[in-house]
């Protein structure tokens, strides 16, 4: 399942971008007010009185830290723009920084009377400022200029003062428009990314709901196909050889009887656990799991079974043998005997099973081939479970090799079966990890 997209960070291209428009923007506030408060102070004439000459220098330290606020303009714009433009309502300071933090209050406030408010004192500050200057004389007044080979000064008309006053507020809100729509179309396309992920998240779970649901309903074919029909026909033979069992008087078919009436009951049992564990949707096998020790019952039913058979098991601790080796160790010896039992009857066998903590479990069974001549002339090998029919002539398509391989695998094991020497030989070896203090 993919991740969530991260939200993009600035570039930094766009960082530097950034910061000289901050530069920028510094040194124009700067550079007007100092203009501004210049000009005002010429109204005085060549004769600068003691207090005149403190205003001017209190103004310029106002532009200096009128500059220096509009470094926040971005991050606290309301407060910027308001103050700045009292500023410039109340000293000769100018209306650059008021200009400049509008379109910041525009693109961030949701509250539209906040941004009329801000947009009103920006406007009474341009209009201070401009009122100021158009009510000077002479070289005090900014907006005059004197044409070259004259001395007549011609000065900027109120018409002019008011057009210059729109348009800047005009280029001040359209760029804080500008800026509040761009930043919604980025909030809407980090809506979206987030939106199509989590799209993609519920899809995904469904797809793995879907696919749990076929799991299940084939999970419950196979425990109704098993119970209907498998545990059925094991039922039927536990029931013959009881029937067998008390109809005899033969002392050995009395023991084969009993033989395989236990083994049909624990073929019940275990299938039972399998249908409850098919049924209950468990991804594992939740039936008990036959100890080591139970080898040594194992070998003894395949005795009784009529296999020739010679067994060396050595355990160490068998008791703290997780569950999932023993099952597994189990099961190898089982289906291996099993084998044996099918294609190669009457057959020696040779078991070895040697295992240990840290050392783990090694398997070993080996039985001899045999030639089983049937009618149609050919001579099949024997004792091959790859073969199609043992001389017991009962099918046999591979399958049990199958299933130990990944069995081992399933533990982390090995496994490996083949012909060598004249024998078929089934090894195999799986980790015990020894437990920790």
């Amino acid at each position: 399942m993919p991740g969530p997209r991260r939200q993009r960070r600035p570039s930094s291209a766009l960082g530097v971008l950034s910061v000289l428009g901050t530069v920028a923007a510094v040194v124009v506030t700067f550079s007007v007010g100092m203009f501004s408060t210049s000009f005002d102070a010429m109204r005085h004439g060549s004769e600068v009185s003691g207090p005149q000459m403190a205003a001017t220098v209190l103004w310029w330290v106002l532009v200096a830290g009128i500059a220096t606020a509009v470094v926040w303009r971005d991050r606290h714009a309301v407060v910027v723009c308001l103050s700045t433009a009292a500023a410039g309502i109340l000293t000769p300071v100018g209306a650059a920084a008021p200009l400049l933090a509008l379109p910041f209050v525009v693109a961030r406030e949701r509250r539209w009377h906040v941004i009329a408010g801000c947009a009103v004192a920006t406007a009474l500050s341009v209009g201070a400022s401009f009122w100021r200057d158009a009510s000077r004389d002479g070289e005090a007044v900014m907006f005059s200029s004197v044409a070259t080979g004259t001395v007549e000064r011609s000065y900027l008309e109120p018409i002019g003062y008011v057009i210059l006053g729109v348009l800047l507020l005009a280029v001040s809100m359209g760029a804080g428009l500008v800026r509040r729509y761009v930043g919604k179309a980025d909030a809407a396309e980090r809506v979206a990314a987030v939106e199509t992920h989590r799209a993609e998240v519920l899809s995904t779970q469904a797809d793995e709901l879907r696919t749990e649901l076929s799991r299940q309903d084939e999970r419950e074919l196979i425990a109704r196909e098993m119970h209907d029909t498998v545990a059925h026909n094991l039922s039927v033979v536990s029931l013959q050889a009881s029937a067998l069992e008390v109809t005899t008087d033969d002392p050995e078919v009395v023991d084969a009887a009993r033989t395989m009436r236990s083994s049909a009951h624990r073929a019940l049992d275990e299938m039972r656990a399998l249908i409850t564990s098919l049924r209950a949707g468990s991804e594992q096998y939740t039936g008990s799991a036959p100890a080591l020790g139970d080898l040594a019952t194992l070998l003894d039913d395949a005795r009784a079974s009529g296999v020739d058979l010679a067994a060396t098991v050595f355990v160490t601790d068998a008791d703290g043998a997780p569950p999932a080796l023993t099952r597994a160790v189990y099961r190898v010896v089982q289906e291996a005997l099993t084998n044996v039992m099918k294609h190669a009857p009457g057959a020696r066998a040779e078991v070895d099973v040697r295992a240990r903590p840290g050392d783990g479990v090694d398997i070993t069974v080996r039985n001899a081939l045999t030639r089983d001549l049937n009618p149609y002339g050919d001579v099949p090998l024997l004792g091959d479970p790859g073969a199609t029919a043992g001389g017991t002539g009962i099918p046999g398509g591979g399958a049990g090799i199958v299933g130990m391989r990944e069995r081992c695998e399933t533990v982390g094991g090995t496994f490996s079966a083949g012909v060598d020497d004249g024998r078929f030989v089934v090894t195999a070896h799986l980790p015990w990890e020894r437990p920790t203090a």
